[in-house]
């Protein structure tokens, strides 16, 4: 049975490993191996995971299959969409799930909790930003009432991507 909880510092590499690993099935084939790395390097490093665990207002939560991590959640707050959504937001910043678990129920308990987390927040909108060509994640976006509003480039390496940005009113 899968369960979603808050994670523990201890967890955050493992999180890390996911977090790479999930990643790399998802955009690999897109991607060169050279920019994956300079991301992960730049991104994904164990210190800007630690550091992104203690940032103020900002969550971090695992899908546990019994003891193992199979996916997480990181909510944050920024001011990046300040202009479009006012300042009464929250960033749904990341939402991986292990590709043995795709379809299962991981990904509804972690949107359940991201959603909870908003209204717990009393937040007026949640929003995200997803590749333009991750058609998998759109999809499942916009089945939870998230509609696209703007984009902004991502840098993935040297090369510089569009991520689209969703947004879901609460």
């Amino acid at each position: 049975m899968i369960r979603i909880r808050k994670a523990k510092i201890e967890e955050v590499s493992a999180v890390r490993e996911l977090a790479i690993e999930v990643y790399t099935d998802t955009f690999a084939d897109q991607n060169t191996e050279a920019n994956l790395q300079a991301f992960f390097n730049e991104s994904y490093n164990i210190e800007k995971f630690k550091a992104e665990f203690h940032e103020p207002d900002s969550a971090l939560y695992v899908a546990l299959d019994d003891l193992k991590i199979i996916g997480f959640l990181r909510l944050r707050f920024n001011t990046e969409v300040e202009q479009q959504l006012g300042t009464n937001n929250v960033e749904l910043h990341r939402l991986y799930i292990h590709r043995s678990y795709h379809g299962g129920s991981a990904s509804r308990l972690l949107m359940d909790q991201a959603l909870a987390y908003a209204m717990e927040k009393n937040v007026e909108w949640i929003w995200l930003g997803v590749w333009e060509k991750n058609f998998r994640a759109q999809k499942f976006y916009s089945k939870w009432g998230f509609e696209r509003f703007g984009e902004h480039i991502f840098q993935m390496g040297d090369d510089p991507q569009t991520d689209w940005l969703m947004k879901r009113k609460l």
